[in-house]
């Protein structure tokens, strides 16, 4: 999964012109990579399913970092990591998948001070557009007719699995999950959020057991 990455300042463009390239070769690549490991490539219900779950799963969740750290006055921009990318179609092959497809680069604020709860509001901004997307789907899960609900199914369970992934308050050398930003600066955001992440990821787990 893909975690913001925060600039010193130094080296950090004021603008990245390869943005949008990266973002339509990131979709496509997990597009793809997913329909590969859901079995949906040669399905068109399915491989839009597939689409709309990289669509808000991924995409969405590093959009709304973006968006949440210009709204606070800071630099940022979305972009492609290559081998993350290659390694999650290679790994889409095996049944399972590795997706690092990029990070929202955050670089100096050019406008007000920076705080502490500036990075609370950037890291939660991202599992909270998977939670709200999971509400919705489970929505439609539950109450579409039994030719599309699978559809919705999946599209859910993405978000679902996103969402509380993300909360996990898990550090390691090079990556910083978005659940270690928010506990480091509030345990009770935290400690709240990642319930709700759990309440909603139940009904996937207690469809796969």
């Amino acid at each position: 999964m893909s975690h913001n990455y925060w600039g010193s300042g130094y080296g950090v463009p004021f603008k990245y012109r390869h943005e949008i390239r990266d973002i339509v070769i990131a979709l496509i690549a997990m597009t793809i990579a997913f329909a590969l490991l859901f079995g949906t490539l040669t399905s068109l219900g399915g491989l839009i399913a597939t689409f709309i779950a990289v669509l808000t799963g991924f995409l969405a969740h590093e959009l709304m970092h973006r968006e949440a750290a210009r709204r606070l006055g800071y630099i940022a921009y979305f972009k492609a990591w290559w081998v993350g990318l290659l390694l999650a179609l290679a790994t889409s092959f095996f049944h399972f998948i590795i997706a690092l497809p990029g990070a929202t680069v955050i670089g100096p604020k050019v406008w007000g001070y920076p705080s502490q709860r500036d990075e609370l509001k950037i890291a939660l901004a991202g599992p909270a557009t998977n939670m709200v997307f999971a509400v919705v789907f489970l929505a439609l899960w539950l109450v579409l007719p039994s030719s599309l609900f699978s559809y919705a199914y999946l599209v859910y369970a993405t978000n679902a699995w996103l969402g509380f992934f993300n909360l996990i308050p898990l550090a390691l050398p090079g990556m910083m999950l978005d659940g270690f930003r928010v506990f480091r600066r509030d345990t009770r955001v935290w400690a709240l959020a990642f319930a709700i992440s759990i309440a909603l990821v139940i009904p996937y787990i207690l469809s796969i057991i």
